[in-house]
């Protein structure tokens, strides 16, 4: 049987219901992995990597540039 009553007593403090807390989640934690290569307007997927590219400098830029609008660190 069940008790009727649940006791907090291990989240009295802030630091322990901290540690118990659901994960959360805001723009401010996402990166972008962003992967350069040697070139000029060379966007080339990684295979190995679907969704992610190698990019020369002027499409770094570009992507940057994009992310930033987006509020993506």
């Amino acid at each position: 049987m069940h008790p009727i009553s649940r006791p907090r007593r291990k989240r009295k403090s802030s630091t322990i219901r901290d540690m118990v807390a659901e994960t959360s989640i805001s723009v401010a934690d996402l990166i972008m992995p962003l992967f350069v290569m040697d070139g000029a307007g060379v966007k080339t997927e990684i295979a190995a990597m679907p969704g992610q590219f190698r990019y020369s400098i002027d499409e770094l830029v570009k992507k940057v540039e994009e992310l930033l609008k987006l509020d993506v660190n």
